[in-house]
């Protein structure tokens, strides 16, 4: 894994490190507790960039070394995500079925990056 490709990899963990402080902080607000809700609406408005351009990043560094499964798993749902919240914003009304178009990738790289790291620790444990 090149150098730039660890650094995609620790900026998407950090983005979600940081989506889950912005998440745990918005919930735990109280009903008149304005500046924590403002604060985790930040956090999490430079988390979910910091997410989709990590996954993007590390992703097309699997594509760029020939490892095409994992990195149109990562690289994918990301954009897709990216492409749906435009179009809702641009007015594109999509039904409950159309957002299966976040789910199913989502899962799908959750399935192959899982996969991933399974057929490498066997190969690893068979040396």
């Amino acid at each position: 894994m090149s150098r730039l490709q660890r650094v995609f990899a620790f900026s998407a963990l950090v983005g979600a490190g940081a989506c889950l402080l912005g998440t745990l902080l918005f919930t735990t607000a109280g009903t008149n507790d304005i500046g924590r809700e403002l604060t985790a609406l930040l956090i999490l408005a430079l988390a979910i960039p910091l997410i989709i351009l990590g996954l993007v990043g590390w992703g097309t560094g699997y594509l760029r070394a020939d490892s095409t499964r994992l990195g149109a798993a990562l690289t994918v749902p990301p954009v897709l995500a990216v492409a749906y919240i435009g179009l809702s914003i641009a007015g594109i009304d999509f039904s409950p079925v159309g957002r299966l178009l976040l789910i199913i990738p989502t899962s799908g790289m959750a399935l192959v990056v899982g996969y991933d790291l399974w057929t490498d620790n066997t190969i690893a444990n068979d040396r």
